[in-house]
């Protein structure tokens, strides 16, 4: 990567196009990014910094609109210090703007992140935070241009069931895993619990943005904004998207906006895993609309039971599931259980397509811990849970692939 530096007594920055022409200019890097800083210390700190992360980087002591005219930038970054109102700098929504400050002031902070910024980082103390930001940024923009030429098969699968604390956000984050671990899938985990939803504490995240963010532009909205959401998981290798976790705002997502994020989804991503509350309200019920398989999630005693009868009732009257796309797990085997699985069969009248076995206590350090249940493709897993987990995934793959 080269640093090139703005020519003086010239109007326009000469774009890397434009520069290739001299020596050492061209670069064979994926990305590009754009400086705004009067600082020549950071620039260069910061050129050093992207040197591994294939980013070719321009900088600039001004801002100027023409410069996003005549080029498309991945990243923009900007030295507060320069910018006197960063609400002013209108960056597209393909590229990504990163504020760099060297002091704490929450009132800039707070006016950048309205501007759109993707985060603010303390420099140079946060370059390692800078650094693991970029990382999971390439992944998104790699994931970008393999959606826009046509990738994934948009298989849509939602987890639910009627009784709370059935154990379906962990199952639904395993699955994921799984089927992007183990059979390479490209995978979006979209978390509908958007008044209470925990999904994230599993992958050990904490997500900046959800996709009430996505409201002002539910329109327009395509892969570029779904990922600008999106948080990448690196050792699970997925992108997962939370709700608000604010009843409030919870309150005030439109119908239209799930089902577009869905479709939009589901054109981009091979599996879009739903993790749907127990309570049957518009977010549910449109990811169970949207959903091309359903994923029941049974506890094996009477109170999962008689909330699946109520449960597949409404499925009925909704055309929820049919033509074998409901799957039932049962959850939390155990053999000192008075219900077995014939059992649950005959009374279901159903045929059971997953046994997840208890293992409390081997999971519960991955639980409290957050992380990757599944490491390596080779990797079946370390806990009965885990390889259950996988067994499942991969007759799954078998039914829905064939």
């Amino acid at each position: 990567m080269k640093l090139l530096q703005e020519p003086k007594g010239s109007r326009l920055w000469p774009f890397p196009n434009t520069a290739g022409k001299q020596e050492g200019c061209v670069s064979l890097s994926n990305f590009k990014g754009l400086f705004i800083s009067k600082n020549q210390v950071w620039k260069e700190q910061l050129s050093n910094l992207l040197n591994d992360d294939q980013i070719e980087l321009s900088t600039v002591s001004d801002w100027k609109r023409t410069f996003l005219e005549q080029q498309h930038y991945h990243y923009i970054f900007v030295d507060l210090e320069t910018i006197d109102d960063p609400r002013k700098l209108q960056i597209p929504s393909t590229s990504v703007l990163i504020g760099l400050t060297s002091e704490h002031d929450f009132e800039i902070g707070r006016e950048l992140l309205v501007a759109g910024a993707k985060d603010l980082i303390l420099f140079p103390e946060e370059e390692h935070r800078l650094n693991h930001l970029i990382k999971e940024l390439n992944n998104q923009f790699l994931f970008q241009k393999e959606a826009e030429s046509g990738y994934g098969t948009g298989q849509v699968h939602a987890f639910y069931s009627a009784k709370g604390g059935s154990g379906k956000t962990l199952l639904a984050s395993m699955v994921a895993q799984s089927l992007s671990i183990h059979h390479q899938l490209k995978v979006l985990v979209i978390d509908l619990n958007a008044q209470f939803g925990n999904i994230d504490v599993l992958f050990g995240s904490q997500p900046f943005r959800s996709y009430y963010d996505l409201i002002p532009v539910m329109e327009e909205m395509d892969i570029r904004h779904i990922q600008n959401i999106g948080q990448y998981i690196e050792d699970a290798n997925l992108t997962l998207i939370t709700g608000p976790t604010d009843p409030a705002k919870a309150e005030q997502i439109p119908d239209e906006l799930i089902s577009r994020l869905i479709r939009v989804a589901k054109s981009q991503y091979d599996f879009v895993i739903l993790d749907l509350p127990s309570s049957i309200n518009n977010l549910s019920f449109t990811g169970l609309n949207e959903a091309t398989h359903v994923h029941y999630v049974l506890t094996p005693d009477s109170l999962g039971l008689r909330a699946y009868k109520y449960a597949a009732e409404m499925f009925e009257r909704l055309q929820i599931g049919k033509n074998d796309n409901l799957s039932i797990i049962v959850n939390r085997v155990h053999s000192k259980l008075e219900l077995t699985e014939k059992d649950i069969s005959k009374i279901l009248d159903k045929e059971v397509h997953g046994l997840i076995h208890s293992d409390f206590f081997s999971i519960q350090p991955t639980l409290n811990m957050g992380g990757a249940f599944f490491k390596k493709v080779k990797d079946k897993g370390s806990t009965k849970v885990a390889k259950d987990v996988k067994k499942y995934s991969d007759e799954l793959m078998k039914r829905t692939m064939r």
